[in-house]
């Protein structure tokens, strides 16, 4: 079964063919049945697509297919036979169905323009970003009609791969653009669409979710990345290719593609700072309450592994910086030890490397705590009255 939001350029080019002007009613019929014989309900939902502006999803789009050939039965004499399925499907979409308010069918020549320009990206099998904005442009205009629930933008960059192309070559760039594609189609619902945005980015439209949503099947994605091999990765700074994200929810974060898409993408750039995260507006406080701190931290790569030493550099609800000797994969679960008299008292933590960095002979580390710190400022400010562990 081919996935619906990776369509092959095989049966879609069928059938953009088969929406030809020429084509008579029963030859679009048989022939879209005939691929969804072979491709599954997908095809539905795409040829729906195309046909009137607007999606659904894939069992869905199939009842409304073959109810709306029954429907052209019933509603045209035979004399009309050949050229009556276009206005039928619009009158059982839009009196039977109910699922329109501002109707329309895509003319035959807007069809052949998207032939032309192509809608998917060749090496991705995903959309590109040509035909995501107009899909983009459309779901707000038919959201803006029908007060349907929310839908979420969000925008996925691969991090350092850059990197992984000057390292291991473009082929191997390639292919690990198509896993990465394969890997998020295999995330999302039915209903949902994704693109090759450009270069090693990704953008993908969530249907129905809110930013709480949108955050998990973005965060599944970067668990997905996370855990993927791909070939040479470990020729890279921090040993492994990821992925980094920004999210932005219609209508709160904008109500045109400009605001979603900025928002998105301010959002994925704070991302790229700390690398292999989803952004998330919720962490800005975190992010506000970072304080200095230049003390003794100790931490194990795994239970019953011998503790080292650290120095902190700053610490807030959710992580920590340190500085220490030894380089840190991305992704690395620790554990922390913060011990008096350094500290005002004796914590036992876990945390996740989420960002690596070598500053001369030292190498400085992003951490992110499984848990937030209940009292950080009580933390601070006890640990006045502790030695420093700075030169």
């Amino acid at each position: 079964m081919i996935h619906p939001h990776q369509p092959q350029k095989e049966y879609f080019a069928e059938l953009l063919q088969l929406l030809g002007s020429a084509t008579m009613d029963h030859q679009l019929i048989s022939g879209v049945d005939a691929l969804a014989s072979e491709h599954g309900n997908c095809v539905y939902k795409e040829i729906l697509g195309l046909l009137v502006g607007k999606r659904f999803g894939s069992e869905l789009s199939g009842r409304y297919w073959r109810e709306a050939v029954e429907h052209s039965r019933l509603i045209f004499n035979p004399e009309y036979a050949g050229r009556a399925f276009r206005p039928a499907l619009l009158d059982y979409l839009c009196n039977v169905a109910g699922v329109f308010n501002d109707p329309r069918i895509i003319e035959a020549d807007y069809l052949h323009n998207i032939t032309r320009s192509s809608v998917t990206d060749g090496l991705t099998g995903l959309y590109n970003q040509t035909y995501f904005k107009d899909v983009l442009a459309s779901t707000i205009a038919n959201q803006r009609r029908s007060s349907d629930q929310s839908f979420a933008l969000l925008l996925l960059d691969l991090d350092r791969f850059k990197q992984y192309n000057d390292r291991c070559g473009h082929l191997l760039g390639d292919e690990a653009l198509r896993l990465c594609a394969g890997l998020i189609s295999g995330v999302l619902r039915d209903g949902d669409m994704a693109a090759r945005y450009g270069g090693e980015e990704f953008a993908l439209l969530l249907a129905g979710v809110d930013r709480h949503g949108a955050h998990a099947v973005a965060e599944r994605i970067r668990e997905e990345v996370e855990k993927c091999h791909f070939p040479g990765e470990d020729l890279l700074e921090g040993g492994r290719l990821t992925i980094s994200g920004g999210i932005a929810v219609f209508p709160e974060s904008g109500e045109t593609a400009e605001d979603l898409i900025g928002e998105a993408d301010a959002e994925l750039y704070r991302a790229k700072e700390r690398r292999n995260t989803i952004y998330n507006k919720r962490s800005d406080r975190r992010r506000n309450s970072r304080r200095p701190v230049r003390t003794l931290v100790e931490y194990a790569s795994f239970d019953g592994a011998l503790f080292r030493p650290a120095l902190s550099t700053d610490i807030s609800e959710g992580g920590m910086g340190l500085g220490c000797e030894n380089l840190l994969p991305e992704g690395t679960s620790l554990s922390i030890r913060l011990t008096r008299p350094f500290w005002p008292k004796n914590l036992h933590l876990t945390a996740t490397v989420r960002q690596v960095r070598r500053k001369n002979e030292l190498v400085c580390v992003g951490l992110e705590f499984e848990e937030p710190l209940d009292s950080l400022e009580e933390l601070i400010s006890c640990r006045q009255r502790y030695p420093s562990a700075s030169p």
